[in-house]
């Protein structure tokens, strides 16, 4: 077996790792949008965020698909070109392990803020409809006090 083949493997898993750890990045930065977009109660743009945001998991469920190939490998025995360039995916899985526990944090937090912002829209349309009752009640009452009022007068 020549260098370049015992190479191919490892320089793969580079690949792949550097492609997570750049959709985890994009994903983050849309995470970040999307904290601004519920805060901002911006529904449509939020939907559309979304809609991009699914592509990128996609992308990501291939690229984890394709790392599970390695997942059975004894890190120790793989070849690499050089150390700088282990250490650098080392680095790099990380980095990605590190914006996968902010990215859960930060999705916590998007959940929490629409929930809050749902509550918040579901209380004032009780009290509205609360107030639309009491109305109704009021113009019943002050009906029935015309209607007595007009026979007290003709009567």
């Amino acid at each position: 077996m020549n260098d370049d083949s015992l190479f191919a493997s490892t320089e793969r898993l580079f690949s792949l790792v550097e492609s997570k750890l750049h959709l985890l990045r994009e994903m983050q930065s849309m995470a970040l949008e999307q904290a601004d977009l519920v805060s901002q109660h911006e529904m449509n743009d939020l939907m559309t965020l979304l809609s991009r945001k699914q592509s990128l998991m996609e992308s990501l469920q291939s690229v984890q698909g394709q790392l599970s190939d390695f997942k059975d490998e004894d890190p120790e025995s793989r070849v690499w070109v050089s150390s700088e360039r282990r250490h650098r995916c080392q680095t790099m899985v990380k980095q990605c392990d590190q914006l996968i526990q902010e990215l859960i944090v930060q999705e916590n937090r998007s959940i929490d803020h629409m929930n809050l912002k749902r509550d918040a829209v579901l209380s004032q349309i009780h009290q509205n409809a609360a107030a639309y009752e009491v109305n109704k009640a009021y113009a019943a009452v002050e009906s029935e006090l015309e209607s007595m009022n007009a026979f007290t007068i003709e009567g």
